[in-house]
């Protein structure tokens, strides 16, 4: 058995939030394979369950993602190297994904609640870029706003033009997670590092 987590913070107004690009991949994931997202007030989040896989979007927020993915993978029973955590990361260029096994949070706090929650660092994480509000993300190439917290940047809609390429980022990171599905993480991480 499988899980992947897609890190988000649930309700409408967050829906285009650079935070939910987690969401975003999980619910393209739902669409590919046929399914829809079923509620569970018991796990703390939407899932789907499709043979030997589950997918989720905890219905806590970013910072406490932790709670919903140990509860699921507990009621499961799936260890931490059968998982699979999707989120957002300000450290990598905007579209850039990379994906990681092991090690620390890299300072983002949704990443810490699962490593808090599992009690483990030894679970994968596909990392999506959204750039930085210090780092050239924004229209042609300027910082968005330099002296912007990242709190709230990671808490904005993506720009328009980040938007329109949004679809071709998802698809390749619908990618990495099938490859991580049926090859692993290593071969994973080789063909998308």
């Amino acid at each position: 058995m499988k899980l992947i987590a897609g890190l988000g913070n649930p309700g409408e107004k967050y829906v285009n939030n650079r935070h939910n690009i987690g969401f975003a991949v999980c619910d393209f994931l739902a669409k590919k394979m046929g399914d829809s997202f079923q509620k569970s007030a018991d796990l703390m989040c939407d899932f789907f369950k499709k043979n030997e896989l589950v997918v989720i979007k905890p219905s806590t927020f970013v910072n406490e993602s932790g709670q919903s993915v140990s509860a699921v993978a507990h009621f499961y029973k799936i260890g931490p190297e059968d998982i699979l955590v999707i989120h957002d990361d300000m450290d990598l260029e905007f579209g850039r994904i990379r994906l990681a096994f092991n090690g620390s949070s890299a300072g983002h706090n949704g990443v810490k609640s699962v490593i808090a929650g599992l009690g483990a660092i030894d679970f994968g994480r596909l990392r999506i870029g959204i750039g930085s509000p210090r780092r050239a993300s924004g229209e042609a190439g300027r910082p968005v706003n330099p002296k912007q917290m990242p709190a709230d940047f990671v808490l904005e809609d993506f720009t328009s033009e980040q938007a329109g390429k949004l679809p071709e980022i998802i698809s390749r990171s619908y990618e990495a997670v099938m490859s991580w599905l049926e090859e692993g993480i290593e071969a994973t991480m080789n063909k998308f590092n």
